[in-house]
């Protein structure tokens, strides 16, 4: 195996390296990627100390490192800064930023490019598809988490991979990956290492055919990558991806490795990384972003500095103060604490004064800081104390006052999306190596009123079929005046009658009001797609939304037909209506007014013998004319 020296920025590194690690033989693979991983270490020391350092700010401790327990070992408990007053800006402008931006949910959406009605209805469901796998994993709850990630350290990462026939999600924290910077100068690595301390036993159950190589592994020392004493029985494992040169190239590779053993090697065929990557902001050149923490950095420090020049003024000159003239005879037993207690002295008295303590500059130099500080994160001094703006009452203002806000973040923003569409892309990605065209993988989907089961093979779909897409999941707005102020303007649109609002305004519950308002529709689009899908017929009935669903009806019918729909498929619809258009006839029947019913022709009026051509005369019956 030929070794090569490698300079970074002038350092030359103890460590012996391979430039192609991926091409090395099975039995000098883990001596070829240790080397490289050792290296990668040992010549960026730079980024360690940044994410060390911003750790601390954001932790409030001083750490010794960035491996195992040295997340909760603290260098010194007993030194002076243990004790010392802070006010730490960088953690309160993080969480700040957190709380406004992570609570949306970026909801990746598959349209079809150019497809039928078929290839419609698989994107629809492949959308719920990456539901239901991002459910399974509560992804929202670890966007949020690595959301902070990127906060602290520049850079947040979401680990996808397939266990047990299952996809999975993981946070991976940013410490224990590692790229050459030269290579990653654009932005696009195309190597990843992967460096962590992993269980003994949780080893032997993932590789049980590597038992032996396993058992014999050494446990982590302290000179091991960073390592450090511990109870638990762990090994160093290294994880390395490199991705193939072009798309039928067979240089691509993904192995696992412990000390002097391969655990697991297999060809890498795609251009990516198993992992979604969140940037708080990218940098000009190379791989990692730059985080929060960072950019505040020079401002949390000069703030600690006036905080320690405060407490110590306060420690030193926070009392009050006496003058005693050199010669004066006074006792100073006199000069104590007791209420009413008496003084003598000959010669000049005894002043008291209290000297200024800090200098108003200082504190006016604090405060300007701390502004700054939330200032360059792109939120108010408000939001950090979860204050509104004084005058600043009614639910449209409010709302106004949040979208101000959140224009400083549209990039972070949209970044927040991308990382869900890379989440998406990645599982449909894996989900097709592993389970194929025609695979089992189902997942389950929470609805408003049910769980839906969806199928991999049922939703399987070629690249080039479909568009991916993401769109933030709005929330209704949280004051209890932003809610009542949505009432109101939905009221004033007709879009809830008066009497639904006044019951909201009692107790703002919009979406259990949408949700009985839009029942009728949601089960004609029930009935209507269980046709589409799978040719099953449910007729309509005379309680139904009967004008409504003729609409609908045409309109899937339409659609179905520009789209090429089954013709079996299209007949149902055609019965649908029909029996439709059978229940309205019906309905407008009984609606219609009754007819009158037919008289009888009215009889002459009988006419005098006497008088026949008299007008107006009629006999009398019985009696006389």
């Amino acid at each position: 195996m030929d070794y090569n020296s490698f300079s970074a920025q002038g350092d030359i590194s103890p460590f012996a390296v391979t430039k192609k690690w991926w091409e090395e033989p099975i039995e000098n693979l883990p001596a070829a990627l240790f080397g490289v991983v050792k290296y990668l270490k040992y010549n960026q020391s730079i980024r360690t100390t940044q994410l060390l350092t911003s750790t601390r700010l954001y932790g409030n401790l001083t750490l010794m490192g960035l491996n195992g327990l040295t997340y909760s070992k603290i260098a010194s408990v007993t030194s002076a800064s243990s004790s010392r007053l802070t006010y730490n800006v960088v953690q309160s402008a993080i969480d700040t930023v957190v709380a406004k931006m992570a609570k949306n949910k970026p909801k990746p959406l598959f349209l079809t490019s150019g497809g039928d009605y078929k290839l419609q209805r698989k994107a629809e469901k492949l959308t719920k598809f990456v539901d239901g796998i991002f459910y399974e994993n509560k992804a929202y709850e670890l966007g949020t988490q690595i959301f902070k990630d990127a906060c602290i350290w520049g850079t947040g990462a979401l680990h996808i991979f397939i266990q047990d026939d299952r996809l999975k999600f993981e946070r991976q924290v940013i410490t224990e990956l590692q790229v050459d910077d030269m290579e990653a100068f654009y932005g696009f690595p195309r190597s990843l290492y992967r460096t962590r301390t992993v269980d003994r036993s949780v080893l032997l159950a993932m590789f049980p055919e590597k038992a032996s190589v396993i058992h014999d592994a050494d446990t982590a020392k302290p000179d091991d990558l960073g390592s450090y004493p511990t109870t638990a029985d762990q090994i160093v494992v290294c994880e390395a991806w490199h991705l193939p040169s072009r798309k039928d190239a067979n240089d691509g590779k993904h192995v696992i490795i412990i000390d002097k053993a391969v655990l697991f090697t297999e060809k890498w065929e795609h251009a990516f990384f198993p992992f979604a990557f969140f940037h708080w902001n990218k940098k000009v050149f190379g791989f990692w972003g730059q985080g929060l923490a960072e950019q505040i950095q020079p401002m949390q420090l000069e703030i600690n500095k006036l905080l320690w020049v405060i407490q110590r003024s306060m420690h030193l000159a926070g009392s009050f103060k006496i003058l005693v003239e050199n010669g004066s005879k006074i006792v100073k037993e006199h000069l104590n604490n007791d209420i009413g207690s008496v003084i003598t002295y000959t010669g000049q008295q005894p002043a008291y004064i209290t000297p200024p303590i800090v200098q108003p500059e200082v504190y006016s130099h604090l405060q300007l800081l701390k502004q700054s500080a939330f200032e360059q994160a792109g939120i108010s001094m408000l939001s950090a104390a979860s204050l509104k703006p004084e005058g600043l009452d009614s639910g449209k203002a409010l709302r106004e006052f949040n979208n101000i806000e959140s224009d400083r973040f549209m990039t972070v923003g949209q970044e927040y999306e991308r990382l869900y569409t890379g989440m998406a892309d990645v599982c449909i990605e894996l989900a097709k190596e592993h389970f194929g065209e025609d695979g089992e993988y189902r997942v389950r989907v929470p609805d408003r009123k049910f769980i839906e089961t969806i199928n991999w093979k049922d939703v399987h779909m070629k690249e080039d079929e479909y568009v991916l897409q993401c769109y933030p999941i709005s929330s209704l707005p949280q004051e209890p005046a932003g809610r009542l102020q949505t009432i109101q303007e939905m009221m004033q649109a007709g879009l809830i009658d008066p009497d639904a609002g006044r019951r909201l305004l009692d107790y703002p519950d919009l979406e259990e009001e949408e949700s009985l308002s839009n029942a009728a529709l949601d089960y004609l689009h029930e009935i209507l797609d269980k046709m589409v899908d799978d040719g099953e017929y449910t007729p309509p009935e005379p309680f139904d939304n009967l004008q409504a669903a003729r609409k609908l009806a045409l309109e899937y019918y339409a659609k179905g037909k520009c789209a090429g729909l089954e013709e079996e498929k299209l007949e149902l619809f055609r019965r649908f209506l029909s029996q439709l258009d059978a229940l309205n006839a019906q309905a407008q029947a009984a609606m219609a007014p009754p007819q009158p019913q037919p008289q009888a022709q009215p009889q002459p009026a009988p006419q005098s013998d006497l008088l026949p051509n008299a007008p107006g005369l009629q006999a009398i019956p019985g009696g006389r004319q």
